[in-house]
């Protein structure tokens, strides 16, 4: 949690020095850091904060960081994107952008044999989003990996039902494999709603991994709040 602590000092000093631009900054306290089903803190609680930049037509940058729990001692996750998001119209619109994840720990080099960048590409029409990631060097592991996600969110009393699915597959599995044909699904319902100037979200995880704990069904609790200037 101290290196968590500091990078957020570092955005602190960050958003002086960009007094112009359009800056946002968002802290989330979440029950388990899960990245695509699958648990990075080991089922434990996460804080995460982010910095966001953009220039009010499209273009954003941004920082974000959290703490993760690896059997090496790879406790810090920091990450970094650059995108462009395009309104074609007043239902659709359409979002691409790189990111670059690094990951820090007490042996420096074996923690950052993780790092990796990601491409992404995202259509999204009113509440329905359809969303693709692709590496060519997923988590440093020297193989390609890409997933498909498809989101939908449906208005439910004072907040929102949140629905997803995702397929993500490894292209060579014997450098990165998640199962036996280097292929699996997740799944997440969850429900948001504002409130007290925070934003609640309870979700319910589950996947299709042979792996034993890394993927199996988690109910999750996280609370954000959003400070902009």
């Amino acid at each position: 949690m101290r290196k968590i602590a500091a990078v957020f000092s570092v955005f602190t000093v960050l958003l002086s020095a960009a007094a112009q631009a359009e800056l946002s900054s968002t802290v989330t306290l979440t029950s388990d850091y899960l990245f695509n089903g699958v648990t990075l803190t080991d089922h434990d609680p996460a804080l995460q904060p982010s910095l966001d930049w953009n220039n009010g037509s499209g273009l954003y940058a941004g920082f974000w960081a959290s703490n993760v729990k690896f059997a090496d001692g790879t406790d810090l996750e920091f990450d970094a994107t650059v995108g462009h998001w395009w309104q074609l119209n007043d239902d659709w619109l359409l979002d691409a952008g790189i990111a670059q994840y690094t990951y820090h720990g007490s042996d420096g080099a074996q923690s950052r044999g993780f790092n990796f960048p990601e491409a992404y590409l995202k259509i999204a029409y009113r509440k329905t989003k359809l969303s693709y990631w692709y590496a060519s060097d997923y988590f440093g592991a020297g193989g390609g990996h890409y997933i498909v996600a498809l989101n939908h969110g449906i208005p439910l009393g004072y907040g929102e039902l949140l629905l997803q699915v995702d397929r993500s597959t490894s292209t060579q599995t014997d450098k990165f494999m998640r199962d036996n044909d280097g292929t699996y699904h997740h799944w997440r319902l969850a429900y948001q709603q504002a409130a007290w100037g925070m934003n609640f979200l309870l979700a319910f995880d589950d996947t299709d991994l042979e792996l034993p704990v890394l993927g199996d069904a988690r109910l999750s609790l996280s609370v954000s709040k959003t400070f902009q200037w």
